[in-house]
């Protein structure tokens, strides 16, 4: 790894380029990623330190311009730059891990794991295929209800099953209150619009709760409405604190309501495993947050979005929504949001699903789906059935994928805290010490010493991480998804 801390410099985006802003939208992303690495390599002497040419890339405007208010991309991007631009001058590209973006790839030595992608690609053509060779069965029409095929959705919520525990009745329920979705980011802005929707119709806002610690996306849909909008909607963050692992606690939903008298329209979002923390809720902990909620207000929705509760062990999910799901009372205010990005990497097939116990909030939130779109295709239907129908060989091969993550956030976390501990806090109060022990997330997120940011920490180890502020101080967050071989597990 790169050891180059007496280099560190501190980047800022803000400095203005004299180069003018052009598009490299036509050409491909790895070409365009190699021009941008060229553009930096002619304005950078050739003798320069790495931290110099690290500069040199963030300084940029041109790649600025490219994603200018999406920091997790824009991070991802200059680190894929830096890396191409470090090749370019001899250096090493293997020394640099781009580690900003939540997304996975395909590690090469998990045979399991190619088994699965292979058997879900087949399973899906074979629908395909059965779809060609008798054209009545392929649906044309629109999807009226905008919800995807019955067998699909059956098909998959027995698969989430597997690590929820929904009791029968339960169950039933959800085959019908369900929407497939392309991916969970589409699901929350539909969940999110059709808030907005309802606040428009009885003249009032929406309110929207939620921790510091939550998915950045969800920040970007809330923040960012049509201007018509902006009227509709107030917005609240709570401080999710490091010594309850970065989740509420029914202390601060009480608080909360000390401050605010309850609205007829309010929601609150919470990740029970969380992103940007990477740590899960204790099972008595969210119990007794969302039955606070209701207590202060019964009206109040709880978006549950779970999609990471899949990248652990079925035992430690069941175990975390156990108290949850057996509450028929609490079940009913709740949504819940999940997708097959993060638990099977398969982020580039955007495929996402949400469903609630209660039919008439389901459909409530349902309308903004059936509002601004035609449903989902039916491709979307064989993919869910094809994920439905996987093997208990398949099962353990997409395990194997979060057993390999586990290794590497434990390894990093120890690289980083034991060989850098000068650039983060001594006390990471949000990781518990058996927490990267089990598997659960791709993330590592550390709280850093005073003014250090993730350019430094890039400088000084070569692992490019995103800056994270919270309200508990600035952090970095770092994920796994992408690395191709065993690179931190050496550590663990």
């Amino acid at each position: 790894m790169l050891r180059l801390a007496s280099n560190r410099v501190s980047v800022h985006s803000s400095h203005k380029s004299r180069l003018p802003v052009r598009s490299f939208s036509d050409e491909p992303p790895k070409d365009r990623i190699q021009s941008f690495a060229e553009m930096v390599d002619r304005e950078v002497p050739k003798n320069a330190s790495l931290s110099e040419i690290l500069n040199g890339v963030w300084k940029n405007e041109v790649i600025t311009s490219q994603c200018p208010d999406l920091v997790i991309r824009l991070t991802a991007l200059r680190g894929e730059v830096s890396k191409r631009l470090w090749s370019l001058r001899g250096g090493d590209p293997e020394q640099i891990n781009v580690l900003a973006v939540g997304t996975t790839a395909v590690p090469n030595h998990l045979t399991g794991y190619h088994h699965f992608l292979q058997n879900f690609f087949q399973r899906v053509s074979n629908h395909l295929q059965a779809s060609t060779h008798d054209v009545m069965i392929h649906e044309i029409g629109y999807d009226l209800l905008s919800k995807g095929s019955d067998e699909a959705r059956r098909s998959v919520l027995d698969l989430f099953n597997d690590h929820y525990d929904f009791p029968k009745h339960s169950l039933e329920k959800l085959y019908g209150n369900s929407a497939i979705t392309s991916g969970g980011m589409r699901g929350l802005k539909d969940i999110a619009d059709a808030c907005i929707m309802h606040a428009r119709e009885t003249n009032t806002a929406h309110r929207f709760i939620q921790p510091d610690n939550s998915f950045g996306t969800w920040w970007n849909i809330i923040e960012r409405p049509e201007r018509s909008d902006t009227f509709r909607r107030t917005i609240h963050s709570v401080q999710a604190k490091p010594e309850n692992r970065l989740h509420l606690t029914e202390a601060e939903i009480n608080g909360f309501y000390k401050a605010y008298t309850p609205s007829l329209n309010e929601s609150w979002y919470i990740t029970p495993v969380g992103n940007p923390s990477g740590t899960a809720s204790d099972g008595d902990q969210l119990k007794k947050t969302c039955d606070a909620i209701l207590h202060h207000n019964p009206n109040s929705i709880i978006i549950l979005d779970s999609v990471y509760a899949r990248t652990m062990l079925p035992e430690d999910s069941r175990q975390l929504f156990k108290k949850i799901v057996s509450d028929d009372k609490l079940m009913d205010r709740i949504v819940w949001v999940e997708s097959f990005s993060k638990s099977h990497g398969l982020c580039r097939e955007r495929l996402g699903m949400y469903f609630s116990t209660n039919e008439k909030l389901f459909t409530k939130l349902h309308t903004a789906n059936i509002t601004y779109s035609a449903g989902p295709g039916v491709l979307k239907d064989y993919q869910f059935r094809s994920l439905g129908e996987s093997t208990e060989e398949d099962k353990k091969g997409v395990a194997s994928v979060h057993e390999f993550w586990r290794q590497e956030r434990k390894g990093l976390y120890n690289f980083l805290m034991s060989r850098h501990s000068d650039l983060f806090d001594a006390d990471q109060k949000h990781i518990q010490p058996h927490d990267m022990d089990r598997p659960c997330t791709l993330y590592v997120l550390l709280k850093t010493r005073e003014k250090v940011k993730a350019q430094d920490v890039f400088v000084a180890t070569g692992a490019l991480g995103v800056d994270t502020p919270l309200l508990s101080g600035h952090h970095i967050r770092f994920s796994v998804g992408q690395l191709l071989r065993p690179t931190y597990s050496q550590y663990a």
